[in-house]
């Protein structure tokens, strides 16, 4: 199906399928902190150091090098192009240098913060092989609207890690085993036999994957680590490891609606693409300015909701050792929340292909971040948790600017 056909396809986000992928990417977003669960009630806050940082460590190198990655075969297949096995190779790419950048930090940090156990560099490599297939799948399925088969892939991905982990836990219970259980998560997406379906036009040109990559890349790798690296900033800043848990926990859990949005947005894009090369832009930009309007109200009540409910939340879950402060329960709802909007109007510019300018948006929100954390006072979740709110709620500002000026200089 063209960018021109779905553009015209009534269906919209009624299309088959899409129903089954909400739930799948619900599934995967409580399936990913069931794991977490599991793992650090049977482990405690502070043996589950090494697992929270190998997460924290793949999350930020996998949305940095692997979303785009989707992003792109999504993109591609939905105007029209066969993307196997062309798309195969900045896939590799980007899951190499994914696989070299992880394995490099988790060997230079290995003694500590990974208890000295070489097999975690194993793991990080091994992790981006198999979510660079994963990604390179959901992609395909997205792009030719086949969302009933990315749910299937989430489901099927978050079933095989939690299942894995239940297992490790009652047979070895100890946190390195855990990671091989998400390993075999990333893998499992080989069972669906998802290349069946890239059944586009093989003669078709593809936008150059170098420049959208390279620019995607640039913007999420701010992004990433402004969002996901707590955990990393506060043991840059001395916390201990029961600390570094609890920011891990405290802001995974704060982080399911945007888990959820990466796991969808392979939903929005293609509708996005449709609008563009329909050059109706001017929807594009309407649609920017309703998400973020409608952003700034849910970074006010994800403020208030974490303030007055978000330590309870984290004791109910993980026993009252890991429940963080008020102030940062508030800090961290309120900017995931700005977060998710941010991203959602990131998908304007990826469906115009001006992906140079998440980059913009994105470095300014970590440097303002970096700034803040730095210049305040106050212990290590704290200061880390004030800069990311900030960062965050720049972050959305200037995205939304960048997303509505889009119609004006294409």
């Amino acid at each position: 199906m063209t960018a021109q056909a779905i553009a015209g396809d009534k269906r919209g986000f009624k299309a088959p399928g899409t129903t089954f992928m909400i739930g799948g990417g619900l599934i995967g977003a409580v399936g990913a902190y069931l794991f977490q669960l599991v793992g650090g009630r049977a482990l405690g806050t502070a043996e589950f150091a090494p697992v929270s940082l190998l997460w924290t460590t793949f999350f930020i190198l996998a949305t940095i090098l692997l979303v785009p990655v989707e992003q792109y075969v999504t993109r591609e297949v939905a105007s029209g192009r066969k993307a196997l096995p062309t798309d195969l190779r900045p896939a590799a790419v980007m899951a190499g240098v994914g696989a070299i950048l992880g394995g490099g930090f988790v060997a230079l940090t290995l003694d500590e913060l990974f208890r000295g156990d070489p097999q975690y560099i194993v793991q990080i490599v091994l992790l981006m092989v198999g979510y660079g297939l994963l990604m390179t799948a959901k992609g395909v399925l997205a792009g030719r609207r086949r969302f009933a088969g990315v749910g299937w892939v989430l489901i099927l991905e978050t079933v095989v890690r939690l299942a894995g982990g239940i297992l490790a836990v009652v047979l070895l219970a100890n946190a390195v085993s855990l990671g091989w259980a998400m390993v075999v998560g990333g893998f499992s997406v080989l069972v669906l036999r998802w290349w069946r379906y890239d059944d586009g036009d093989p003669a078709r040109a593809p936008t150059p994957a170098g420049k959208f990559l390279a620019g995607y890349a640039g913007g999420t790798s701010s992004s990433q680590l402004l969002l996901a690296g707590a955990p990393l900033g506060v043991a840059a800043l001395g916390g201990s490891d029961a600390l570094i848990s609890i920011i891990f926990f405290t802001f995974t859990i704060y982080r399911a609606p945007l888990t959820l949005i990466f796991a969808l947005q392979g939903r929005i894009l293609p509708f996005l693409v449709g609008l563009a090369g329909a050059e109706r832009k001017s929807e594009l930009a309407r649609i920017a300015k309703w998400v973020f309007r409608g952003g700034l109200v849910l970074t006010i009540a994800g403020a208030v909701a974490g303030w007055f409910i978000g330590p309870d939340v984290m004791r109910l879950l993980f026993g009252p050792e890991a429940a963080p402060t008020q102030l940062v329960a508030m800090l961290a709802a309120g900017g995931v929340m700005a977060a998710a909007a941010a991203q959602v109007t990131s998908q304007v510019l990826v469906a115009e292909g001006r992906t140079t300018r998440l980059a913009w948006a994105w470095l300014v929100g970590l440097a303002i971040a970096v700034v803040v954390s730095l210049l305040v006072t106050g212990g290590p979740d704290t200061r880390v948790s004030i800069g990311f709110g900030a960062g965050e709620l720049v972050a959305l500002c200037l995205m939304a600017l960048l997303a509505t000026r889009v119609r004006r200089v294409g």
